[in-house]
């Protein structure tokens, strides 16, 4: 069953980008109907929806689930307390969705529960364990879920995988994977201002092939899923300290699995664990002392057979985010890790790596050019390189009219008390392949690039109210989160032929689900959010308000009156839908 991807919350809340034949809100769009509004029991603190498409939204007091075609509250569990969307894992394939209970001083008693997240329902719970929740890992293709935590008590506390069997709730095993404060921890999403909640949110998720997950916390380590063993492990050090997501994301490859970390990229053999290559560190920039633990390797992927792993980008330490340098892409040889191309002339910034689909092409962009990377013969070249530039100029009635007034456009921006965002501000930062072309997406931009022809199919701008500048630090954590294909902040790569192929195992296990059948048939039958609409937070109609930019044409043919100064709303590209938080207390659904 295809997974659709989905926006977590507010996709670049504070602005973006974006506009070729610039005229501001002068677009024949379609405006959003609504169609129904509900009542909190609190502030949302997180929102998102499951795969087969409920509501779900958190407040500090309960987890409350809705219809979204309706707006019925379906239940509201007030057990589950000040969560963040990690405490509320849906099972791919499944209407289970994971959570966990806090109890005693500092939360240091949990509980873990699977319920049915149409109904409600509780489906099974475990008994209660003193120590500190960390991640929840599903992996329905073998009817199991990991919890992992770090335990207080007992003869040999440290951090356990604790799996559990995923239609009864049964432990089936559980391994000490490292000692008390073995893995360095990062601050949770949502968590409190006084008191941080520390978990693994900083590093990405399992790949998993066969009866074998693959873990990044440490570097690289093999978990035996049947037995809970860790047949091996590699360790290397992380990109840097106190940033999340800085282990590039784990990539299979045959009988290989490739890791990066520390400057350097590795090539481990999937069975036996041993290293057959480290690479040098991949940037060749020796700068001051600090800066001598060189490059954060942020991406890695495997194309025409070599090895493509990009270097820097836009970090998040759980509460802001910064552009860290060096900044490039180096290309390495498969059989030794040599270097075979190396782009090390990034300015301002730089984008994951897109692979186009059926070819040997990867484009990215920097704050200046999109690239285009032909990986066929046995040296990468350069192919094509497109400046990046608006196809018109904004002039002074245009400003005017989207509320930048004497601030003076983009420049005006700079000087506006951000000058040390100025990176994060104007730059791209994500890029992703929808309907045959590249979108390039940054802060206050879109731009369609056609791999095939070389051109930029259609350029847009819009500004960001000024009202939501204090949102700017924040754009890397919630926009690049909505982008398929962004090493940095949302990709994992469940990727394996084992994991897709296993997940019906379960299916007749849970008969729930099969009341659902054709409604998850449909909503995995539309194409990718990020194929479909970028959503814009700037001024609408006088007011801030969002606009949505129709990715396979580049018009913006959809438009939001939101009136808050800093809205909080979600998207479901399937439905044509948007959530919109009014007031932080309340739900109101539209309809494109």
């Amino acid at each position: 069953m295809k997974s659709p991807l989905r926006f977590l919350g507010a996709f670049f809340l504070g602005s973006l980008a974006c506009s070729a034949g610039f005229a501001p809100l002068a677009f024949a769009a379609s405006s959003a109907k609504q169609i129904w509004t509900a009542k909190l029991p609190g502030e949302a603190k997180w929102h998102k929806l499951t795969e087969l498409g409920t509501l779900l939204v958190g407040t500090d007091d309960a987890i409350v689930s809705f219809d979204p075609d309706t707006g019925k509250q379906l239940w509201t569990h007030a057990e589950y307390k000040k969560t963040n969307p990690r405490n509320a894992v849906d099972v791919l394939g499944t209407p289970l969705l994971i959570c966990n209970t806090y109890d005693g001083m500092m939360n240091s008693k949990v509980t873990f529960t699977a319920i049915d997240y149409f109904t409600g329902e509780q489906r099974w719970a475990t008994p209660q364990l003193l120590g500190q929740y960390l991640d929840t890992i599903p992996v329905p293709a073998k009817n199991l879920v990991i919890f992992v935590v770090q335990t207080y008590d007992g003869a040999d506390p440290g951090i356990y995988l604790n799996a559990h069997d995923l239609e009864t709730g049964a432990q089936k095993w559980s391994t000490k994977f490292a000692k008390r404060g073995g893995i360095p921890l990062h601050i949770a999403d949502n968590s409190g201002r006084w008191i941080p909640t520390m978990d693994l949110s900083g590093y990405h998720e399992p790949v998993f092939n066969g009866d074998e997950m693959y873990l990044g916390y440490l570097g690289v380590h093999c978990v035996d899923l049947t037995s809970g063993a860790v047949k091996w492990g590699v360790e290397f050090p992380a990109g840097a300290k106190g940033l999340k997501k800085t282990y590039a994301p784990l990539r299979l490859d045959g009988e290989r699995i490739y890791g990066g970390g520390g400057g350097s990229v590795y090539a481990i053999d999937r069975k036996s664990g041993a290293t057959i290559w480290k690479s040098d560190r991949i940037s060749e920039f020796a700068g001051l002392f600090k800066a001598r633990d060189n490059a954060i390797v942020a991406q890695l992927e495997i194309v025409g057979g070599k090895i493509f792993s990009r270097y820097g980008g836009n970090f998040s330490n759980g509460k802001t985010a910064a552009l860290k340098e060096p900044l490039g892409v180096v290309v390495l040889d498969p059989t030794d890790g040599k270097a075979l191309y190396h782009f090390d002339q990034a300015k301002e910034g730089i984008t994951n790596l897109v692979v186009v689909p059926a070819s040997n092409l990867v484009v990215f962009a920097d704050g200046a050019n999109v690239y285009e990377i032909d990986t066929a013969a046995a040296t990468p070249t350069e192919a094509f390189k497109l400046p990046i530039e608006f196809k018109k100029k904004m002039g002074a009635g245009s400003v005017a009219k989207i509320g930048l007034g004497a601030l003076g456009g983009v420049s005006g921006l700079v000087k506006a008390g951000i000058s040390a965002n100025k990176v994060l501000l104007d730059v791209p930062v994500a890029a992703s392949f929808a309907n045959g072309r590249v979108v390039v997406q940054g802060k206050q931009h879109l731009l369609g690039f056609d791999p095939q022809t070389k051109t930029s199919n259609w350029s847009l701008f819009y500004a960001a109210p000024s009202d939501a500048f204090a949102n700017v630090a924040m754009f890397a954590v919630t926009a690049l989160a909505a982008v398929g294909g962004n090493a940095q902040v949302a990709t994992s790569g469940f990727g394996s032929s084992g994991y897709s192929n296993g997940i019906s195992t379960i299916h007749s296990n849970i008969d729930s689900l099969n009341s659902y059948t054709e409604k998850a048939a449909k909503r995995a039958g539309g194409v990718k959010t990020s194929e479909k609409y970028s959503y814009i937070l700037t001024k609408v109609e006088k007011d801030i308000g969002i606009v949505g930019v129709n990715l396979a044409s580049g018009e913006t043919d959809r438009q939001l009156v939101l009136k808050e100064k800093d809205p909080d709303y979600s998207v479901d590209e399937d439905a044509n839908r948007i959530f919109h938080f009014a007031g932080k207390d309340s739900v109101i659904a539209y309809q494109f």
